[in-house]
């Protein structure tokens, strides 16, 4: 199956030495182990959203300026497909290649469309009140679907019906991290 995807730049030994890492000293009392037992690579899907923005200024602005008027920009959001979550999508230094996957690495959006232009539209929202304010209006110019890869970190036996301790490693080093 052929798709478009963010191009892998962490290789599977370094996921393993971050899977290793990352588990913790309570990771290692649940799982009793330190090393995964199994490593797996999936692609998930998901949705780069750009929006066009037309900002309008706001009464007061238009009493005290002369020369306001409407602005247009785009914003771009990109939005999970397995979990719904959005966030801003900044694409400097990320490329996006064409790779050949089986289908079993392979995991769709859970989402409709709909609802992932939605909650991207909220996301953007908010984003543009605290830095435009005025009025905003937001249309979906473009919605793309681009693959992430992930290495997943398996601990314990793969069997049906048992829980099994599994950590997710992004393959394309890109981290999600809150500011505060």
């Amino acid at each position: 199956m052929k798709l478009n995807s963010f191009a892998i730049k962490i290789s599977e030994e370094e996921a393993i030495k971050l899977a290793e890492q990352r588990i913790g000293l309570i990771g290692r009392l649940l799982t009793s182990r330190k090393a995964p037992s199994e490593m797996r690579t999936i692609f998930i899907e998901n949705k780069l959203i750009t929006y066009e923005i037309t900002a309008v200024p706001g009464l007061i602005t238009v009493l005290f300026r002369k020369n306001a008027a409407s602005r247009k920009s785009k914003i771009r959001i990109i939005a999970n497909g397995s979990t719904s979550g959005v966030a801003y999508y900044d694409d400097s230094g990320l490329e996006i290649v064409e790779m050949e996957v089986s289908g079993e690495q392979v995991q769709m959006s859970d989402y409709s469309e709909a609802a992932l232009v939605t909650r991207g539209n909220v996301l953007a929202r908010r984003i543009l009140r605290r830095r435009v304010g005025g009025n905003v209006t937001l249309e979906p110019l473009e919605i793309r679907s681009v693959f992430r890869p992930y290495y997943v970190a398996f601990y314990g036996a793969l069997t049906e019906g048992s829980k099994v301790r599994y950590l997710p490693i992004p393959a394309d080093g890109c981290l999600v991290r809150k500011t505060f």
